[in-house]
């Protein structure tokens, strides 16, 4: 849908939501429901005068009063009814219709022209056909959005280069795509444009990784220094203690591999499959240093 398109369906909808809410406002503002009486005083003492005439018709059945003194206590309770029940202020008598419609065209003329001068002063009118921002879609968590593609990001990046976490998505739809030595390049962009970035063990490991594969899988060299690094910002950042072993038994170094492996071991349920994994490889990078101080 072109933008012409889009403007048309967002005031549609604008229009249904205002008209929504008119059609709940107004009719309860035209047509009230009418006011529920509260008790009395008057009511409230009726109905003690009245228990009280049923008591001595009770009293009176059951022998503890005679006929006259039943009467003469009778005629002293209506007396007294007669005497709290004084005349009741009226209510007054709801407005009429059509007084009340001058209210309710008041609300149904002022609400959407408030609402749009509020909007005029606050939205963004020509948001609904521009494209989303990358960084803003890569900074978004906790929810489910279509990620930018490969040429929305470059264009995206061409704009704003010092937009860290989009070269962070550029690089991982790269390495994704078995392009690492562009993902690599990506990733070196990320960590230079943002410190936050370079804050995040989690991305010098990405970068290694990509660059050992690019290299052909070794982590030897540049990868290694990578991995290194992530290790200073992140001393028991799982990734970067399972590279750091990885790197170190690529190089011979079977303590240093077994090491790091140990350490990552610590941090990993008893019993799960990672665990068994990867005790399995610290037994083999012990088995691998035996072997060598045997010769």
């Amino acid at each position: 849908m072109g933008a012409g398109g889009d403007m048309i369906a967002f005031w549609g909808i604008v229009a249904l939501m205002t008209g929504a809410s008119l059609a709940f406002v107004l009719p309860r503002l035209i047509f009230p429901r009418p006011p529920q009486a509260a008790p009395t005083a008057e009511a409230a003492n009726a109905a003690i005068h009245r228990s009280r005439l049923a008591e001595l018709a009770r009293e009176r059945a059951g022998g503890l009063l005679t006929d006259d003194e039943h009467r003469r206590a009778k005629i002293e309770i209506e007396r007294r009814l007669l005497d709290d029940a004084g005349g009741e202020p009226e209510a007054p008598a709801p407005a009429g219709t059509t007084a009340r419609l001058v209210p309710a065209l008041a609300i149904a003329i002022l609400f959407p022209l408030l609402a749009l001068g509020l909007y005029a002063l606050f939205g963004s009118p020509h948001a609904v056909h521009r494209a989303p921002d990358a960084g803003a879609l890569s900074a978004t968590s906790g929810a489910t959005y279509a990620l930018p593609t490969r040429e929305a990001l470059a264009a995206h990046l061409a704009r704003n280069p010092r937009d860290g976490r989009s070269w962070v998505l550029l690089a991982q739809q790269e390495a994704d795509a078995d392009r690492f030595a562009e993902a690599a390049a990506a990733y070196g962009k990320a960590l230079e444009s943002s410190p936050k970035v370079a804050n995040d063990p989690a991305i010098w490991c990405e970068y290694a990784d990509a660059l050992g594969m690019a290299q052909g899988g070794s982590l030897t060299g540049r990868p290694r220094e990578l991995i290194a690094r992530a290790l200073v910002l992140g001393p028991t950042h799982p990734k970067a203690l399972e590279m750091a072993g990885s790197a170190a038994y690529e190089a011979g170094e079977f303590p240093m591999a077994a090491r790091h492996w140990r350490d990552l071991l610590a941090r990993i349920a008893p019993g799960s499959p990672a665990y068994r994994e990867l005790a399995t490889a610290v037994a083999r990078a012990e088995a691998q240093e035996a072997v060598a101080q045997a010769r």
